[in-house]
């Protein structure tokens, strides 16, 4: 089994949002960012600080960022204030989120158009991936592109 792949269609998105109540979504309608992640996970650790930059860089009107943690809810709860994300994380309790797309390693990031479809895919952590995300956001809303990452980050971290 491999992860999804540009041009596949995104499946459904199903989970816990992290004050419990149940959520069941296609993504698509607008640009979409899903990370999938775990609290154990080193390289999650690094990449979710990055992506609250990109939540908090642009007006979220016309894109979304959700996170999907592979971690019971109260862990998830704790984790969020932790690293203080203000973007939506659900709760892939049974994993049916990571399963329906096919993961092999977190942290992984998908980039969904606005159709549904997959535009982008990253496993690990890489600062270019994320700086081209940003840069495509950017260009769609028509924005000033803001950098996500600093120098100082790696280039690349396996997850």
């Amino acid at each position: 089994m491999t992860t999804l792949r540009r041009g596949d269609r995104a499946p459904l998105l199903v989970g816990l949002t992290l004050d419990g109540q149940p959520y069941l979504e296609q993504p698509e309608g607008r640009l979409t960012v899903l990370v999938f992640f775990k609290e154990s996970c080193p390289t999650c650790r690094l990449i979710l600080p990055r992506l609250e930059n990109l939540h908090r860089a642009y007006p979220s009107s016309d894109w979304r960022l959700l996170g999907i943690g592979q971690d019971p809810l109260p862990i998830l709860q704790s984790f969020a204030q932790e690293l203080r994300l203000s973007f939506p994380i659900l709760a892939d309790h049974h994993f049916s989120s990571s399963a329906a797309y096919r993961l092999t390693h977190v942290p992984t990031t998908f980039v969904i158009d606005p159709q549904g479809q997959i535009l982008h895919v990253t496993v690990g952590f890489v600062r270019d991936d994320l700086e081209a995300i940003s840069q495509q956001i950017a260009r769609r809303l028509k924005v000033p592109f803001h950098p996500i990452a600093s120098d100082e980050d790696p280039a690349f971290r396996p997850g």
